[in-house]
């Protein structure tokens, strides 16, 4: 039988969203292993100068635990 485990991650980046998002996948699988996959849940960019937007990605990551 195969267990999977999921949590959320959030990550940002000052290039783009689909960088953020690996970002965060990249981050996790430094502790993490077995991961299967990748869900964006939620996107939003600040803005703290119109010149350095920061895009930030909300990812579910899904991994498979070991027995």
């Amino acid at each position: 039988m195969t267990v999977h485990k999921e949590v959320t991650v959030t990550a940002t980046s000052t290039d783009s969203w689909e960088d953020a998002a690996l970002n965060a996948v990249n981050r996790t699988e430094t502790t993490v292993e077995n991961i299967q996959w990748a869900v964006v849940q939620d996107q939003s960019v600040q803005i703290n100068s119109p010149d350095e937007p920061e895009f930030k990605t909300k990812v579910k990551i899904g991994f498979e635990v070991e027995e």
